[in-house]
């Protein structure tokens, strides 16, 4: 766990760097575009002595970020957040946000994801390669995004939204020493870059270790200190080189045996 002072500097790098990061995908009809995010980035406040309590997976940690972003920002208001649906004694599924647009006097509905993708044999597999770029981006689009068109949020007492938006960051990885190429899926040009590769290939680099809260803000090779022991890489594990291009050492198994991260 990290100290308390390097956890609020980590907090607040993570703050900016949601502010900056391009989303992945440029694909559908309702993905954010850098404009949209450099307008929401103009006035956006960044929280001070704000501290994150829950879940410790990442991606729940990435939606309190953006809660926190909407709940500061002076051009929007948080109308709902994580609403469940409910329809014939099953869940549908759950609303990330509903906002209140001040500036367009519109309501909107955002879902938010952090992913990691890796470029191999024509996909954009994840660490675990049971998730792909392609699968998810259609995921929030095609079912995510259309929950409030559903009737069981038509039951709820909230305003249907008139917008949607899909913000979906993170980084991509390409394959090396050999290049690969992923799938057709419109990939947004200025989306953050790494390599990745299996730990046998490895051996030649010079890599500090990531934690997994780094990820999204990954500090400078000099600010950190723990050397990848790359022999005794046995999960999917984030590094950085002494050019500070983010890495993604793989075990050899992969992308077979997934587990969870």
């Amino acid at each position: 766990m990290l100290q308390n002072h390097n956890s609020n500097y980590q907090t607040t790098a993570d703050f900016h760097a949601l502010l900056t990061m391009p989303n992945l995908v440029t694909y559908g009809d309702y993905s954010i575009s850098n404009q949209w995010l450099h307008q929401f980035s103009k006035k956006a406040i960044i929280p001070t002595n704000v501290n994150y309590h829950g879940n410790t997976r990442l991606g729940f940690y990435y939606q309190w970020l953006w809660q926190q972003l909407i709940i500061h920002h002076p051009d929007y208001s948080l109308i709902g957040e994580e609403i469940q649906l409910q329809w014939q004694q099953q869940t549908v599924g759950a609303i990330d946000f509903l906002v209140h647009n001040h500036c367009s006097d519109e309501i909107e509905h955002w879902e938010v994801a952090i992913k990691f993708y890796l470029c191999f044999q024509h996909q954009w597999p994840g660490p675990n390669a049971n998730d792909n770029l392609d699968k998810k981006t259609n995921r929030m689009q095609d079912h995510q995004l259309q929950l409030t068109a559903h009737p069981a949020f038509e039951h709820l007492d909230y305003s249907i939204p008139t917008q949607r938006r899909l913000i979906m960051q993170g980084r991509l990885f390409d394959a090396w020493p050999e290049t690969q190429s992923g799938s057709s899926i419109v990939i947004n040009p200025t989306s953050l870059k790494g390599h990745w590769c299996y730990c046998s290939q490895a051996s030649a680099l010079t890599l500090r270790t990531l934690e997994k809260r780094q990820w999204i803000a990954p500090p400078l090779f000099s600010q950190l200190t723990a050397t990848l022991d790359i022999a005794n890489v046995t999960v999917p594990t984030q590094a950085i080189d002494n050019n500070n291009i983010v890495w993604f050492i793989m075990p050899n198994h992969w992308p077979l045996h997934n587990r969870e991260l």
